[in-house]
């Protein structure tokens, strides 16, 4: 067959980029190299002559998905942060996931790859809870948030409870991921949130 990625034109970001996508719609596990290489329209030489093995593939598109999120991270100007609807909209970035992806992602992360996901996300990582810090901070300037709050702790209750959707549990994995995200971040919100802040998200969730 043709390959799509000829060896001389070869984008690696834009290959981990499209095998990432396939896994938020496949999941991991489902998606073997057979159909990773027929979904990039490459023989399955030319991939395995850029990856090892399904491991190496998991994790340099692991590697990519975090890159991106530090860059992300890196542009964010918390000084124009608005608190509440910026930790609101976490949920839009749940819609392009299937319900039965969203937290597969982790989950088979962790289960079927599990030196990738120690490798990746067994500690949280430390400038993830300097940011949320200084993001707490921006919410108790604003009124949003009280200012009694331990702020180094809740950042990383947050995100802990966002990786235990990859924990191997039946009773996590019989709901929606979208509303088991919402709930997380409701929850979170209003354990945090200033009356102001309450308003606030009422009215987030009466236009959601």
């Amino acid at each position: 067959m043709d390959d799509k990625f000829l060896e001389s034109d070869i984008n690696r970001d834009e290959i981990l980029e499209n095998i990432s996508d396939i896994f938020i719609r496949y999941g991991i596990r489902s998606s073997s190299m057979d159909d990773i290489a027929r979904y990039l329209k490459m023989s399955k030489k030319t991939l395995y002559s850029m990856f090892g093995n399904k491991d190496d593939v998991v994790d340099q598109v692991t590697q990519h998905r975090k890159k991106i999120h530090e860059v992300y991270f890196g542009q964010l100007d918390i000084a124009t942060i608005d608190p509440i609807p910026y930790l609101w909209q976490l949920n839009d970035s749940m819609k392009k996931f299937t319900p039965q992806t969203a937290s597969s992602n982790l989950y088979d992360l962790k289960k079927y790859h599990p030196e990738v996901y120690q490798k990746h996300f067994q500690e949280v990582d430390p400038k993830k809870i300097q940011m949320a810090h200084a993001f707490f901070e921006k919410g108790v300037a604003d009124g949003v948030f009280r200012e009694e709050i331990n702020k180094e702790m809740q950042a990383y209750l947050l995100f802990t409870q966002f990786l235990s959707l990859a924990e191997p549990k039946d009773c996590l994995h019989q709901f929606d991921p979208k509303d088991l995200m919402a709930t997380i971040i409701e929850n979170f919100i209003r354990s945090i949130a200033t009356p102001k802040g309450i308003i606030q998200l009422e009215e987030l969730i009466k236009n959601n």
